[in-house]
C-alpha cells in the first residue's frame, strides 16, 4: 500500500469512513490530474470500470467533507473540484470567464496580508483562497 493510500485510510477513518474501491478510484482521478473536475468529468474517466455517477458525487462530497478535496468553482458544467492544500502544493487560481480554462499559480504574498489582518482585526487566518477572474491568452484573440 502506498504512501497516499495509507494517509487516505487514516484521513477517513479517523471521521468513521473507509477508502472503499469506488471512493480509491475517484481520488485516483484526482491525483492523476491536475485541473479541476467536476463530478461528471470524474465519471467519465472512471465510466467503463468505476462506480456509477451518483457514487462519484457521494464520494466527491465525502472528500469536501473530511478536507481531502476543495471546491475551486462553478462552470455551466456544475462545480469543480481539486485536491486541497493538505494533499498538494498551496496555490491559486486564473480562471478564464470565457471558455473555463483555470490555470493554478503558485506565488503567494498573502502571508503580508494576513499578519496585517491580525494586527489590525486580532482575527486569526487559518487559509485563505484566492482566485483572479478574466480571459485568457486564447480568448483575448
Amino acid at each position: 500500500m502506498d504512501r497516499t493510500t495509507q494517509i487516505m485510510r487514516q484521513t477517513l477513518r479517523s471521521q468513521g469512513f473507509s477508502l472503499t474501491s469506488p471512493r480509491r478510484q475517484v481520488l485516483d482521478v484526482f491525483f492523476r490530474e491536475s485541473k479541476p473536475l467536476t463530478a461528471a468529468e470524474v465519471h467519465r474517466r472512471i465510466s467503463n470500470y468505476g462506480p456509477d455517477l451518483v457514487s462519484v458525487y457521494r464520494a466527491i462530497e465525502l472528500f469536501c467533507r473530511v478536507g481531502v478535496l476543495a471546491e475551486v468553482d462553478h462552470v455551466p458544467e456544475g462545480r469543480r473540484y481539486e485536491l486541497s492544500d493538505a494533499y498538494r502544493q498551496h496555490h491559486h487560481h486564473l480562471i478564464c470567464g470565457n471558455c473555463g480554462q483555470t490555470e493554478d499559480f503558485e506565488d503567494c504574498e498573502m502571508e503580508q496580508i494576513e499578519r496585517l489582518i491580525k494586527k489590525r482585526f486580532h482575527f486569526q487566518v487559518t487559509r485563505h483562497e484566492l482566485r483572479f477572474l478574466g480571459l485568457c491568452r486564447r480568448c483575448q484573440e
